[in-house]
């Protein structure tokens, strides 16, 4: 297990070298000057000359993203943000990471505490009123797109209660409950779609297993049926729920930046979309970076889940 998990680091590096390349290549190809957008339109020539100077934007493209790259393994300022001057890029992001990191954990509460018992659910009521209920709930879940169930939330909320998103974010660590409120809805909002996923998934693989052999030997044994269900049957049934709920991590991603400008959220889905508007090409290409480590980490994570749930898998 420890030479797998080795591997499996040394094989990243080589993937994140890749994946800086062609952020790196995209953000330089993209139009636009990053001088201008701070200077505007009216900067005379000799002052954008200067400015790009100042920020290397006139280096070869090999020194520039040697730069980055020693920035990002020496954590670094990762250079200074256009639309905050003298404000480096990672400040930024390390002052925008708790809201995100927030959201994200409140997310993933929603997603495991609903989607598996749900999908468990319409699985042993199998073909019930409750099974087709909860198959509709999961295909609406899979189809709304999340700032359209987003908008009609808060617009549901204005309406009929007079409500609207607070202004601004509170630190769970300074007032809980105040933060709860703020988050409840955007957890839910960016949670519906990850819920209806590991249902679907949870229904589907455990109703393979439902009817195994070593289910019926459980049963003939005595054992009563929660037992043998959640006992035997879940922890076999939960592994591929982990490998696809592994791979929805992308699209959380995704959608922490759609939801976090629906609801006013001032984290990194925010600082994203604000540094594409900006041309603020160190702090995006920075962000999309630390999205794609985070896809690396996670599909690493997984497979050091399956050998803990299932005894038979092993990494040679």
């Amino acid at each position: 297990m420890k030479q797998y998990i080795a591997r499996r680091l040394l094989m990243a590096v080589p993937t994140l070298i890749g994946v800086s390349l062609i952020i790196f290549v995209i953000m330089a190809i993209m139009p636009g000057d990053v001088a201008l957008a701070r200077l505007g339109e009216a900067a005379n020539p000799e002052t954008l000359q200067m400015v790009r100077d100042q920020l290397g934007l006139n280096d070869p493209w090999y020194q520039r993203y040697g730069r980055w790259v020693k920035d990002m393994i020496t954590l670094g300022d990762l250079g200074e943000s256009v639309f905050r001057q003298g404000v480096s890029v990672a400040s930024l992001i390390e002052e925008h990471f708790p809201v995100t990191l927030n959201l994200a954990v409140y997310t993933m509460i929603v997603a495991i505490l609903l989607g598996v018992p749900l999908g468990t659910l319409s699985a042993v009521r199998h073909n019930s009123w409750i099974d087709y209920f909860l198959r509709v709930f999961s295909i609406v879940g899979l189809s709304v797109p999340v700032f359209w169930l987003g908008i009609m939330i808060i617009l549901a909320q204005v309406t009929w209660f007079g409500w609207a998103p607070a202004v601004q974010w509170v630190s769970p660590f300074d007032d809980f409950w105040d933060n709860m409120k703020r988050m409840f809805w955007p957890a839910i909002t960016l949670g519906y779609f990850q819920v209806a996923f590991i249902a679907r998934m949870t229904r589907s693989s455990l109703l393979d297993i439902l009817y195994e052999d070593y289910m019926r030997t459980a049963r003939a044994k005595g054992l009563r049926e929660r037992t043998v269900t959640i006992r035997h049957g879940l922890r076999n049934a939960v592994i591929p729920v982990i490998t696809v709920g592994a791979l929805q991590l992308i699209a959380l991603l995704g959608g922490v930046v759609v939801t976090e400008r629906v609801f006013n959220l001032p984290g990194w889905g925010t600082l994203l979309v604000s540094g594409v508007f900006n041309r603020d090409y160190a702090l995006v290409q920075t962000l999309v970076f630390i999205f794609a480590a985070v896809v690396v980490v996670g599909n690493l994570i997984t497979d050091m889940f399956y050998a803990w749930l299932d005894p038979r898998i092993r990494y040679q």
